[in-house]
C-alpha cells in the first residue's frame, strides 16, 4: 500500500473532515449517475456487457461495470450527494433498484464519500465477495488484497458483516477505524487508523488542499481524538501499555498446596491431563507456553503462577486461551495470555473464559487481543487485580448470568468492537443479578462507541465505579 509516512494522522481527522465538506454536492436528490471524471485508461461495460464510448459525465445505469488500468483513476458521482472514486486496477459494479444502491467492488479500491445523510427509505451499501458495508453517511474507503477486504473510516461510522456471516453478527466502526476481513473468516479484526494504513489514492483527492489543512492544524495545535479542549492537542496518557501494570504480591489464602513446576509447554500439559490439581500450586518460568488450548475442569484451591513473563498462547484463532469450569478458589497470577497470530488475523474465540466458578482471582495479567473478548464469565464471582485487558476486537469483558465481579487497579486500552462490557443475564433459569465494581481503574484509547450494554437493561446490573481515569475513547 502507498501512504504518506510524514502525515500526522491527528492531523489527517482534521483534514478529512473538511474535504468531505468540499467534496461538494447539493440538496437535491436526483436519480442519476455519472462518470464525472477520469484519469488514465477507464473502460466501461453496460448491463450486456458491451464497450461504452467515454464521453463528458457519461450517465450510468443499474448494471454498468467501471474499471481503471494502472496508474488510471475513476471519479462517479452517485444522485449528487455521493461521490465514490476509484482506485487504479479496481473494478466496480453499479446496481440500482429505487432507492437502493449498491456498489459490488471486484478488486482494487474505492473511497467513498456520501456528503448528506441516507434517508430512512435509502440504502447504500458496498460489498466485497466476502464482506457487506452499510452506509448512511460518511466518508472512507474500500479495499481488497490479496487475502483480506478492509474498510477504513474517516468520518462518521459504518456497518460491517462478513457474507458468511448472520445479519446479527455486524459490527459497528467509527471514524479513526479501520476493519479488516482474512479471507475465509467471519470476524473483523479492528484496528485504530494510522497514517500509514490511509491509501494514496485517497490523498490524490486534493493534495493542495490537504497540506493546506494539515499546515494550519500543525500551525493552530489542533486537537487529536479524544483530546480534552484547550489541551494543546496533547491526549493525556494515563497508561502504556508497553510497561503493563505492576506486578503485586503473590496473593496467600492460608490454604496448604502441593508445589510443582511446569518448565514448558509439554510439562503443563501433561499436569492438565495427569489427574485432579485440586490444592495445587503450579509454577511457570519465564518464555512462552504455546498449546492447543489450557482447559480446567473442577478443580480447587488450584493456583497457576506465572512470572509476569510467562506467556501462555495459541497459534491459533479460533481456541480459547484458558477455560475453567467448576473451579473454586482459582488464583492465575502474573500469566500474558492472548493469541500468537499475526496481527492481520480475525479471532473467533476469547482469551479467559470462566464458567460456574467462585472466589476466581485473575492478578497481574495481561490480556491481549486478536482476543474476541478479553474476559468471559458465565454465573461466577471472580476479581480482577492489577490486570491489562488490551487489544480485543468485540470486547473487553462479556458477562452473562449473574455474579459479583471486581475490577481494581486495571488497564482496559486499544479494545474495539461496538461496547466494551458486554452485560446480560440471559440464560439463567431464574432471574439473577450481575454486580460489577470497579476501583481505580484506567480506560485509555478504546475504540467502542459504548462503554458499558446492559442486554437485559439496567435493572438488571448493579454498576459501581469509583476512581476512574478516562482518555480517548469511543464513548467519550
Amino acid at each position: 500500500m502507498k501512504t504518506k509516512n510524514q502525515m500526522r494522522f491527528s492531523a489527517l481527522l482534521l483534514a478529512a473532515a473538511l474535504l468531505c465538506t468540499a467534496c461538494g454536492g447539493g440538496t437535491v436528490k436526483a436519480t442519476t449517475m455519472h462518470l464525472s471524471r477520469t484519469a488514465g485508461t477507464v473502460g466501461v461495460l453496460n448491463e450486456q456487457g458491451k464497450d461504452v464510448s467515454l464521453q463528458e459525465n457519461l450517465s450510468l445505469y443499474s448494471g454498468y461495470q467501471v474499471g481503471t488500468q494502472s496508474g488510471s483513476f475513476a471519479w462517479i458521482d452517485l444522485d449528487q450527494v455521493k461521490l465514490a472514486k476509484m482506485d487504479e486496477d479496481s473494478e466496480v459494479e453499479i446496481s440500482k433498484d429505487g432507492r437502493d444502491l449498491e456498489i459490488l467492488l471486484q478488486s482494487g479500491g474505492l473511497f467513498f464519500n456520501v456528503t448528506e445523510p441516507l434517508e430512512e427509505d435509502e440504502t447504500m451499501e458496498i460489498r466485497t465477495s466476502t464482506m457487506v458495508v452499510g452506509i448512511r453517511g460518511t466518508c472512507g474507503w474500500v479495499e481488497i488484497g490479496p487475502d483480506f477486504a478492509r474498510v477504513g473510516l474517516l468520518e462518521g461510522e459504518v456497518e460491517c458483516r462478513a457474507v458468511q456471516a448472520a445479519e446479527a453478527d455486524s459490527v459497528f466502526i467509527q471514524a479513526g477505524m479501520m476493519a479488516t476481513l482474512p479471507n475465509g473468516a467471519d470476524v473483523f479484526q479492528i484496528d485504530m487508523l494510522t497514517a500509514e494504513d490511509i491509501p494514496d489514492f485517497i490523498w490524490g483527492e486534493s493534495d493542495e488542499l490537504l497540506e493546506t489543512v494539515l499546515a494550519d492544524a500543525e500551525a493552530s495545535g489542533a486537537q487529536t481524538p479524544g483530546s480534552e479542549e484547550g489541551d494543546g492537542g496533547e491526549e493525556e496518557v494515563y497508561f502504556d501499555p508497553e510497561e503493563g501494570l505492576e506486578l503485586p504480591e503473590i496473593p496467600q489464602d492460608g490454604i496448604e498446596r502441593t508445589v510443582v513446576e511446569a518448565n514448558d509447554a509439554a510439562e503443563l500439559s501433561a499436569l492438565f491431563s495427569g489427574g485432579n490439581l485440586s490444592n495445587t500450586e503450579i509454577y511457570l518460568n519465564d518464555g512462552t507456553y504455546n498449546m492447543d488450548y489450557f482447559s480446567l475442569h473442577g478443580y480447587e484451591n488450584l493456583s497457576i503462577i506465572g512470572t509476569g513473563k510467562t506467556r501462555l498462547v495459541v497459534d491459533s484463532s479460533e481456541e480459547e486461551i484458558l477455560v475453567a469450569t467448576e473451579c473454586d478458589n482459582l488464583l492465575v497470577y502474573g500469566l500474558v495470555m492472548g493469541h500468537d497470530v499475526p496481527k492481520d488475523v480475525a479471532c473467533s474465540a476469547g482469551v479467559f473464559i470462566i464458567y460456574s466458578s467462585e472466589n476466581v482471582r485473575l492478578v497481574g495479567c495481561d490480556i491481549f487481543g486478536c482476543g474476541l473478548v478479553g474476559i468471559s464469565g458465565y454465573g461466577s464471582d471472580m476479581t480482577v487485580r492489577n490486570t491489562v485487558i488490551r487489544d480485543c476486537s468485540l470486547s473487553g469483558v462479556e458477562w452473562r448470568g449473574g455474579g459479583n465481579v471486581r475490577f481494581e487497579n486495571c488497564a482496559f486500552s486499544g479494545n474495539t468492537g461496538r461496547t466494551l462490557f458486554d452485560i446480560a443475564n440471559s440464560g439463567s433459569s431464574e432471574p439473577v443479578t450481575t454486580e460489577f465494581t470497579l476501583e481505580n481503574c484506567i480506560f485509555q484509547s478504546n475504540g467502542n462507541s459504548e462503554k458499558c450494554d446492559f442486554s437485559d437493561g439496567e435493572d438488571s446490573v448493579t454498576w459501581n465505579e469509583n476512581g476512574s481515569l478516562e482518555s480517548g475513547n469511543g464513548w467519550q
